[in-house]
């Protein structure tokens, strides 16, 4: 999860109607050559803003509807020709499911000028953080914990509204942005957590706080400036809180021909890898930058883009320990996993099984920071 966010003016020029219980735009599928819809209820096909009229699609007729791009627009049921975005509803209290995962609210399919199509659910925000929360931590930890992560998910996503108006959405679901898998990811202790924390949100004087968050600091917290982003609240400090997360310390093997090729492709060709050396350190124990050395030239990256060309799931965050060239890998060691700034997840765990709120949470990680009502704040009646 990673993005820098919007300030609480900018919402309330671009969005003046913005309550907790607004619509959220998430893309859910991109670039897709077909996608399947279904609803126990029946679907209702119509194009964009019209309510009223014949609809493409009626529910009495259709519960499950194949969707492909057409030369002009979009081909519904292999029969249908419909313009380039249909908005599909399902009957009232049915979820609607896109190639198999369930989502609630509506979908929109619009055809792309690269000849596939996109998918994105509209979703009360609410109900979108049942999801988030429940995709972003296990049902099954604290309260704290769970509420804790509603609060920094919604602020995450109340900063993007509008933000993307020429993309068609708000919010990607996935580590682009936050975790979002539908109702499959949804648990009433989840649902408990949001209804608790409804309309919370996290400020820093008059702006909405930038609410990064990552798995597991790896026992030190980075400053915004990692993510270019250098914010008074944000700052680099010891976390003993995440010492039970199984990234706390890890080790990986990265295969050099796949390095190899990836670094060639985006640096240039230094020969044959035969060491890499660790750079600067940042306060937080996160380095800087990573040397290349190879049988024609060396080169010194950036460490994330080192973490990216390796794979963040196999170099899982820049806190590296060791490193160095073995055998036919480049083998890792380090602590954490993710850019470590903002609230550690396991972290907020560890805090909440101490017996801390919520609230005690979101202090310890952004510092200074208060907590708002999303209709307060906007001068929303």
């Amino acid at each position: 999860m990673k993005a820098v966010l919007v300030a609480v003016a900018l919402l309330a020029a671009t969005a003046p109607a913005i309550a907790d219980e607004t619509p959220i735009r998430v893309s859910v599928l991109r670039h897709q050559f077909q996608t399947v819809l279904s609803s126990e209820g029946g679907l209702t096909v119509r194009p964009p803003n019209a309510m009223t009229g014949s609809p493409y699609v009626a529910p009495d007729v259709t519960t499950v509807l194949d969707i492909r791009p057409a030369t002009r627009g979009l081909l519904l049921a292999g029969a249908i020709q419909a313009g380039d975005t249909v908005v599909v509803t399902p009957a009232a209290d049915f979820p609607v499911s896109v190639d198999g995962h369930r989502y609630r609210g509506t979908v929109i399919v619009a055809a792309g000028p690269d000849g596939t199509l996109d998918v994105t659910n509209v979703v009360d925000l609410e109900q979108y953080l049942y999801s988030v929360v429940g995709s972003e931590m296990e049902a099954s930890w604290p309260s704290a914990a769970l509420q804790a992560q509603a609060i920094v998910a919604r602020t995450y996503a109340v900063a993007h509204l509008g933000t993307r108006d020429w993309l068609g959405y708000d919010l990607l679901a996935g580590e682009q942005d936050q975790a979002y898998q539908g109702m499959q990811a949804e648990a009433s202790r989840v649902a408990s957590a949001v209804d608790a924390t409804r309309g919370t949100i996290l400020v820093y004087g008059s702006d909405l706080v930038h609410a990064y968050y990552s798995s597991c600091d790896g026992g030190y917290t980075s400053r915004g400036d990692a993510l270019s982003d250098p914010q008074p609240y944000l700052i680099s400090m010891p976390d003993p809180y995440c010492r039970l997360s199984p990234d706390e310390s890890w080790t990986a093997d990265v295969p050099l021909d796949d390095f190899a090729q990836a670094f060639t492709d985006r640096y240039g060709d230094v020969g044959q890898i035969v060491a890499v050396h660790a750079g600067e350190a940042d306060s937080s124990g996160r380095l800087e930058t990573v040397t290349i050395l190879g049988t024609l030239d060396s080169r010194a990256i950036p460490a994330t883009a080192f973490r990216a060309l390796a794979g963040t799931h196999l170099v899982r965050s820049t806190r590296i320990t060791s490193i160095d060239v073995v055998g036919l890998a480049i083998r890792v060691s380090g602590s954490g996993f993710g850019h470590g700034v903002g609230m550690s997840q396991w972290g907020a765990k560890g805090l909440a099984e101490a017996g801390r709120s919520a609230q005690d949470i979101l202090k310890f990680y952004y510092r200074g920071a208060q907590f708002a009502q999303i209709a307060e704040r906007l001068g929303v009646k």
